[in-house]
């Protein structure tokens, strides 16, 4: 009698224990707010890179990322793919809306081939890894910032003191 007690207060615990523990996992994983007006402005400017099919074999997947982010929180990208035989990158355009959580920027493309690309973004470069739905395969991402308006890291002002 008593180990059936036990099991069911214990069975109880754990219970509550799990629909606690979901129920706090559902308030901290919701979808990433905007960009606040500072982030935006921070992310704004022109990122290039490229993109590369990962563990390509007889064929390749290879092409150029531009992407320009603007101040109200938009994006256009292009994809241009690079010369080869056997490149299965399809050229494209994207544009949609931008969503940052932390070191984590998520493109929500209203058009191009993915529906949204999450980076991970470390000063001025980012990175990704995305299934691309034309080639049916992951693709590596990596855009860096253009030198020049929108840096993300400000530069301290150098003059030079004269030395005594």
């Amino acid at each position: 009698m008593l180990s059936r007690t036990c099991s069911a207060a214990l069975s109880i615990i754990a219970v509550l224990a799990l629909a606690t523990g979901c129920a706090a996992l559902r308030e901290t994983s919701s979808a990433p707010n905007p960009v606040a007006l500072n982030e935006i402005k921070d992310l704004s400017g022109t990122w290039n890179g490229t993109l590369g099919w990962v563990g390509a074999s007889l064929y390749e997947g290879e092409g150029r990322l531009t992407l320009q982010i603007k101040e109200d929180g938009t994006f256009t990208g292009k994809v241009t793919p690079n010369r080869g035989t056997n490149n299965l990158t399809k050229a494209s355009t994207l544009a949609g809306t931008v969503v940052a959580n932390g070191n984590r920027v998520t493109l929500r493309n209203t058009e191009g081939p993915w529906t949204w690309l999450t980076f991970a973004r470390s000063g001025d470069t980012m990175y990704a890894v995305a299934l691309d739905p034309s080639m049916q395969a992951n693709v590596m991402l990596k855009v860096d910032r253009e030198a020049g308006r929108g840096q993300a890291t400000a530069q301290p002002n150098r003059e030079s003191a004269p030395l005594r």
